[in-house]
């Protein structure tokens, strides 16, 4: 692991061994805990923060964003010699003319190990060394020049390669692989995907939950049925289009498309003319889609074209209503949503895909009707793949590692957090006891996953000290489910205000290469920042194993 030193409203004065960077968590006033770099205009757009040193400094820090809500959070990528230090974010804070604060991961002594910025092999070299290998097509190539800390805390000049493409298995899948510059040596690799109102008609499928029955009806027009609220429309011509200004629902009708049509670029959404599901409608008809357009029911699902669009919208409305976040998966909108897909017993999310700045693919999700394992997943499926692209927008939290388990971990509880946001209105739908992945979805009727008991999957850990690196994020995120789980259930608290804290901490104060401790830290400042009492927050942690160094009671 590398070395983590804290730095508390003051510098560390811990010293790195020879040839070796220097990790620290900043956390405090941004004078005092980053006095080397300049300070004062951290808020503006233009320009880079960089040391007080020399105009010629080796280490700056360039904007990413700059939020405008009333307390205000710009966000900071540090590089070194002009190139991005992988994953090393720092965050300023100001809030009603308060002295600036700042948080996120430093890290200095890479001119120990990194002499030139030059490396022995070129991009091509690169590309040939990883993508010669690639029998499947490649899309979205994206290739650029980092700094990677190992875990043992020495620097590397680095290539950070990207592309789309399709597994054996015929899966959609995101390789991303950092290489060493000089010696080519493949230091990291992963994958980003993550796998997983007028409008009536039938919803949700076949299957019994302990609580409810599967079957329900969007609106009221079908007697006898429980009854969610209605969907979006269009209505035009006589038609009703499955859209509005943030979704677009396609239905694909059941074709045997294959994973390797995704992510569909911008070319070819007008080539092929895809738009959105349209379907007869008037007053007459009460704005009904009966059956997607005689592409439905399909494995044991009723209206995947229904569901989607009514589970999507909530999810954003929840985010908006009751999060205070606008545009929560950005300005990026519609995001496509592809549903009736055949052969696909699986459902993702793809953030916006650009290039220098231009677009190549619209953000879309993609959920396929099932197979033997799965029925067509669009109903917490939905809250947890949009909030996936959430994550990918505001703290970009990497797909591995503790970092990829905390991401994951945030989709689900945002799939919880939409079941109490919809059971406020609809306490039919959702018992509050339910603390379970994918129940709905499943044919065993067997959830995936659990949040108040994360072992009880048979993979997933509760406890920080079960982490390994060799884990899987989804059994990873067992820890942060835990301590969501334990929280939520404190005296005075609630699943809408520890899922608040989550959401805040995601925007403001994780930062890419976050991990359990440093991501805890997140979530208390989240809770100072409300006025609300941290220490049941450092208790729910606390019984997962993960304690923030900066407050620690």
């Amino acid at each position: 692991m590398k070395k983590r030193i804290v730095s508390l409203f003051v510098i560390s004065t811990a010293i790195s061994s020879v040839n070796a960077a220097t990790q620290a968590i900043v956390w405090g006033e941004s004078t005092k805990v980053l006095p080397q770099f300049m300070q004062a205009h951290p808020f503006k757009k233009q320009g880079l923060l960089q040391t007080v040193k020399s105009q010629q400094s080796d280490y700056k820090l360039e904007l990413q964003n700059n939020s405008n809500h009333a307390t205000r959070h710009a966000r900071y990528q540090i590089t070194y010699k002009g190139v991005p230090v992988w994953g090393y974010q720092v965050i300023f804070h100001s809030k009603d003319g308060t002295k600036e604060t700042v948080t996120g991961m430093n890290i200095t002594g890479i001119e120990q190990d990194i002499n030139s910025t030059e490396g022995k092999l070129s991009p091509n070299d690169i590309e040939q060394k990883i993508l010669g290998k690639v029998a499947e097509p490649v899309k979205f190539k994206n290739l650029k020049k980092v700094i990677y800390i190992d875990k043992g805390n020495k620097a590397h000049l680095a290539y950070h390669l990207s592309y789309y493409s399709n597994s054996e298995k015929k899966h959609v899948n995101a390789p991303n692989y950092l290489i060493d510059a000089n010696s080519g040596e493949i230091l990291k690799q992963w994958d980003e995907v993550r796998h997983e109102r007028i409008g009536q008609g039938l919803g949700g499928n076949a299957f019994t939950l302990p609580y409810r029955q599967g079957m329900f009806q969007h609106g009221n027009a079908l007697p006898g049925l429980p009854s969610l609220g209605k969907f979006d429309v269009n209505v035009e011509d006589g038609l009703c289009r499955v859209e509005n200004e943030s979704i677009k629902v396609m239905n694909l009708e059941n074709h045997n498309i294959g994973y390797d049509f995704f992510p569909i670029t911008i070319f070819a959404e007008s080539v092929l003319n895809l738009s959105a599901f349209s379907y007869p409608c008037n007053e007459t008809n009460l704005f009904l889609n009966y059956a997607d357009g005689r592409t439905g029911p399909v494995n044991y699902a009723f209206s995947p074209v229904n569901d989607t669009m009514y589970f999507a919208q909530q999810t954003l409305d929840m985010y908006q209503k009751i999060y205070g976040v606008n545009r929560p998966i950005g300005d990026d909108l519609p995001i496509r949503a592809y549903t009736h897909l055949g052969d696909m017993d699986n459902a993702f999310a793809v953030p916006t895909i650009s290039l220098d700045g231009v677009v190549l693919a619209h953000q879309q999700i993609v959920i396929g009707n099932g197979d033997e394992f799965l029925t067509a997943p669009a109903q917490s499926v939905l809250g947890h793949e949009l909030s996936h692209n959430f994550t990918a927008l505001h703290s970009g939290l990497m797909y591995e590692g503790q970092s990829g388990g905390i991401n994951e971990s945030f989709s689900d509880m945002a799939a919880i957090a939409l079941l109490d946001y919809l059971s406020k209105d609809y306490p039919w739908y959702w018992d509050g006891e339910d603390w379970t992945i994918g129940r709905e979805a499943v044919k065993s009727g067997q959830p995936i996953r659990y949040l108040d008991d994360p072992a009880k999957d048979g993979m997933s850990i509760g406890h920080a000290s079960e982490y390994t690196d060799a884990l899987d994020v989804h059994i990873t995120s067992g820890v942060f489910n835990k301590a969501f789980y334990l929280l939520a259930h404190k005296p005075g608290w609630s699943i809408q205000k520890a899922f608040q804290v989550m959401v805040d901490a995601n925007m403001n104060y994780w930062s890419p290469i976050a991990y359990y401790d440093f991501a805890a830290c997140g979530v208390i400042q989240a809770t100072i920042d409300k006025h609300w009492d941290k220490t049941p927050v450092i208790e729910a942690f606390a019984e997962v194993g993960v304690v923030c160094p900066m407050h620690k009671s």
